[in-house]
């Protein structure tokens, strides 16, 4: 299969012969494409590197058959040239090691020696001046900022949830590490170095036009304008497909995207709060309707009169959270058939006046305006 995979074809055959089988007879799964090695993004090795010329020594020579000219008379005469050289080189700097005394020194003005003035023994190695020496820029990020979105970016985990618990008094994480884990790993890119060194780290900054290493602050993923054009419109279209868990799950991580995010202006902190209303509300909703199917199959609740009324009630519970208007159609059109097949006629009336009163499609004001008035009719008829 390998063979085949990489279109080694006469290889494919060699094996077939060697074990006495055909193609037909093997079950071969669709393969794909051969594995490739990655590509180098900078060929490197197709430069023209600079070597040193190197010469072949005296025993090489001799191993190598080229002993002609050699001699060891020859070599320790150049050996007692080096070392006469050797000799002059030291004379020459004891010669001008001889120098550094006073008295040759004594036209250039020396001076005393230099000397630090210390005022104490204490050094304040927590001083503003020695901010950022030593440390990294995720460190910074956690110095600069009071918000728990930059700690979490910086890696101080610990930290950030500190701020959580002093700032909306969060005491419960586990929801939030996807989240913390998202934060962290988009603030910072990684190039591949060397073989067997560690990657190269790169932060990435929302504050790019910044120089001051006291005002840099991380890139924050899915921030509040991402939240609303997608996870927010995700979570819209789950509930008009009726897909309530996957709307909980969209809503419910909006929530927890805001609590770790940061806001620049206070339009933004406008349209974070709007955001939270929204998403809070939409995942009270949903709560209710799936704990209400969670009482078992129709059949079922209208067998037992407990689940039935318990059913009633939170399909009515359901209509209660502020919700968008085509939303919420849906939502007061299913809690008027509910009651009308529980025979709560009242109860089915008042959705349909709220349905109307909202107004919107004419097809659901339509399919609305006949029950009401068959339902106002038999109210009537039954006082």
């Amino acid at each position: 299969m390998t063979a085949k995979s990489h279109g080694l074809e006469e290889e494919c055959e060699a094996i077939l012969e060697a074990t006495g089988l055909t193609e037909d007879q093997l079950s071969i799964p669709s393969v794909g494409q051969g594995l490739t090695p990655p590509r180098p993004v900078v060929p490197t090795f197709k430069s023209n590197w600079p070597t040193k010329a190197t010469s072949q020594s005296f025993f090489e020579k001799a191993l190598l058959g080229q002993v002609e000219g050699l001699s060891l008379e020859d070599e320790a005469a150049e050996g007692e040239a080096i070392d006469e050289d050797d000799e002059d080189a030291h004379k020459h700097n004891g010669a001008a090691a001889d120098i550094v005394d006073d008295e040759d020194v004594a036209g250039w003005d020396m001076g005393d020696d230099i000397v630090p003035e210390l005022e104490n023994d204490f050094v304040n190695v927590e001083s503003t001046e020695a901010v950022g020496s030593g440390s990294s820029e995720a460190e910074q990020w956690a110095r600069n900022s009071p918000l728990a979105v930059d700690h979490v970016a910086g890696g101080s985990f610990e930290s950030a949830m500190q701020l959580l618990n002093r700032q909306v008094g969060a005491v419960h994480f586990a929801p939030l590490k996807p989240r913390f884990l998202e934060v962290y790993q988009a603030s910072k890119t990684y190039l591949p170095a060397s073989s067997g060194l560690p990657a190269l780290v790169n932060y990435v900054r929302r504050t790019i036009e910044e120089d001051d290493p006291r005002q840099v602050l991380p890139i924050v993923p899915r921030d509040l304008e991402h939240l609303a054009t997608n996870d927010l419109q995700r979570g819209y279209d789950a509930m008009k497909t009726n897909k309530l868990e996957d709307g909980i799950r969209y809503f419910k991580g909006i929530l927890h995207a805001i609590l770790i995010n940061a806001v620049s202006s206070e339009s933004e902190v406008e349209e974070a709060k709007k955001l939270i209303a929204s998403a809070s509300e939409y995942a009270v909703a949903m709560s209710i309707e799936l704990g209400r199917r969670q009482l078992g199959t129709p059949d079922e609740v209208s067998k037992n009169p407990q689940l039935l009324k318990r059913s009633l009630e939170l399909s009515a519970y359901f209509t209660i959270p502020k919700i968008e208007v085509p939303h919420r159609q849906l939502v007061l059109g299913s809690a008027m058939q509910q009651a009308f097949r529980a025979k709560n006629y009242g109860l089915a009336l008042s959705f349909a006046n709220r349905i109307l009163a909202n107004g919107g499609s004419s097809r659901i004001v339509e399919n609305v305006s006949t029950p009401r008035i068959v339902l106002h009719t038999y109210l009537e008829r039954a006082n």
